[in-house]
Parts: structure tokens; sequence; C-alpha cells
């Protein structure tokens, strides 16, 4: 999977989700989700290497959705 987009539970975990990502050098970016009724309206996209990037979210115990992307 090249490039996904997660559902973030709220910005405080987009953003210990992007922090932990960009550590690992996974090149993401948070976004804001207009006109959502899901979740905080915060996603995360993931540029590249999305499954180790989602096994990492796991590994730590990062709660996410994933909404968009292919596998």
């Amino acid at each position: 999977m090249k490039k996904c987009t997660v559902d973030m539970p709220s910005y405080t975990y987009a953003v210990k989700a992007e922090r932990l990502l960009k550590a690992r050098g996974y090149p993401c970016d948070i976004k804001r989700n207009s006109g959502t009724e899901k979740g905080c309206g915060f996603s995360l996209v993931i540029r590249s290497g999305c499954r180790e990037a989602l096994m990492t979210l796991d590994r730590y115990s990062i709660p996410y959705t994933l909404s968009g992307g292919g596998g």
C-alpha cells in the first residue's frame, strides 16, 4: 500500500501518530476533515509505507480507522 488515510479519534492521537511515524521516516500529514460526522474531524494521510506504518500504530496502541487507501 503506497498511500492511505486513517481517521483519528482525536486531535491528540493524530499528533501522536504523526510524530511517531515521522520519527520513523514515514511521510505523513494531519488533515482537517470538513463536513464529516465521523470522529473528531482529523485524519492522518500516510504517503508511503502504509502497511508498515499501520503496524507501527498498532504496536504503540494508537487507535485509528482506515478510511482511504487500498491494499
